[in-house]
């Protein structure tokens, strides 16, 4: 939600540069902020009907007018968030928060840094915030870091990489149901994808490019996404945790004044992120740069895998072309920095997974797909 608002300030009226509207939404009360995650999850969301004072009381806020358009995408998908959170940037900025408002050891915060604190504060933290329930946390879910662990794992069947902050085991509620298959099928799936990619600029040797395999994988990816979304679940958990990731890539993403108070310049999210972990003692994955790179190209490659837009083979193009609508940039992105990240070259089939046919319901009785 955070990088999909400055896109729509930066659009206007009145049209502002990328780095105006990023100051824009880093400067924002806190509580303006969580007014616009509600008003955007009410737009996409249209079968829960709003509540008359809540709808009330976000259209007073500061970003009242910029809510999306239902058909636009509204926020990312939580695999954005899963990746960033692996980068250990949550960990590391809660300590920064609790340098600041404990002492000052970080030095003394500008004007603009004490009010990034206080959103961050009530964004990811709670604090100040009348509306715990808005981000998805409550008497029965007290930590936000475990109800996003809970949504990784029940989604992507992914812990992240790292424990508590101190090292230890973190302790969450862990469903049993959960898609612990979707890495096999997702790292098959970007084979696949390289090899459709790589023969593109091949005019004379073999086509390895297979586009009923590519279909057969994202259709497969669809079906277990689209499971643990029955009802709309994990709808809210989803906005929470990219609105709240999405802050913390907007803070990394230039020398804002926060990371200018650390003296953490650097020309990347990575390094700043770096030098922010040894100013606070904890350090950042050592894959991070990799983790930043591909957040938003994973995004948007599982939110066109599971829109269901391939329908078949005649489809698969999307996720490997370049230009006319395909994701051939993207795919060859996520591709290079997933395997920089866990260490497993997908330009080469170690083993190939097996794609399940599923029983489909029709007029009451239970067919096999026969794809």
């Amino acid at each position: 939600m955070i990088q999909q608002l400055v896109q729509r300030i930066v659009t206007g009226p009145p049209a502002v540069t990328l780095d105006q509207a990023g100051a824009r939404v880093l400067g924002a009360d806190p509580m303006d902020l969580v007014l616009h995650m509600e008003q955007v999850l009410d737009t996409f969301d249209p079968a829960l009907p709003a509540i008359r004072a809540r709808s009330t009381l976000w259209g007073t806020g500061e970003f009242s007018a910029l809510a999306p358009p239902a058909t636009a995408p509204a926020w990312d998908h939580l695999g954005y968030a899963f990746v960033l959170e692996n980068t250990r940037v949550v960990q590391i900025m809660r300590r920064v928060v609790r340098e600041y408002r404990s002492g000052e050891g970080l030095g003394v915060p500008s004007v603009a840094t004490r009010r990034w604190l206080d959103t961050t504060e009530a964004l990811l933290f709670n604090a100040s915030n009348p509306f715990p329930a808005w981000l998805s946390t409550s008497a029965v879910r007290t930590d936000p870091e475990s109800v996003r662990r809970n949504a990784y794992w029940r989604l992507f069947g992914m812990d992240l990489a790292f424990g508590t902050d101190d090292n230890r085991p973190h302790v969450y509620d862990k469903a049993t149901a959960a898609n612990i298959t979707f890495v096999p099928l997702l790292e098959e799936l970007l084979f696949e994808l390289w090899q459709a990619i790589s023969n593109l600029s091949n005019f004379s040797g073999v086509n390895q490019s297979d586009d009923d395999r590519i279909y057969r994988i994202a259709e497969q990816l669809t079906f277990i996404l689209n499971s643990r979304r029955q009802s709309r679940m994990l709808l809210r958990e989803e906005l929470v945790a990219t609105t709240v990731l999405g802050w913390m890539e907007l803070t990394l993403s230039t020398n804002t004044p926060v990371v200018i108070d650390l003296r953490a310049q650097a020309t990347s999210p990575g390094d700043r992120l770096k030098i922010i972990g040894e100013r606070v003692g904890l350090a950042p994955h050592t894959r991070a740069s990799s983790f930043f790179s591909m957040a938003a190209d994973l995004s948007q490659v599982l939110r066109t895998i599971e829109s269901g837009v391939i329908t078949g083979p005649g489809s698969s193009w999307i996720l490997y072309q370049t230009g006319g609508g395909g994701l051939g940039p993207q795919s060859r992105r996520v591709i290079t920095e997933w395997s920089a990240a866990t260490g497993k070259d997908l330009k080469i089939r170690a083993r190939p997974v097996e794609v399940r046919v599923r029983p489909i319901e029709t007029d009451g009785r239970r067919l096999i797909a026969s794809r």
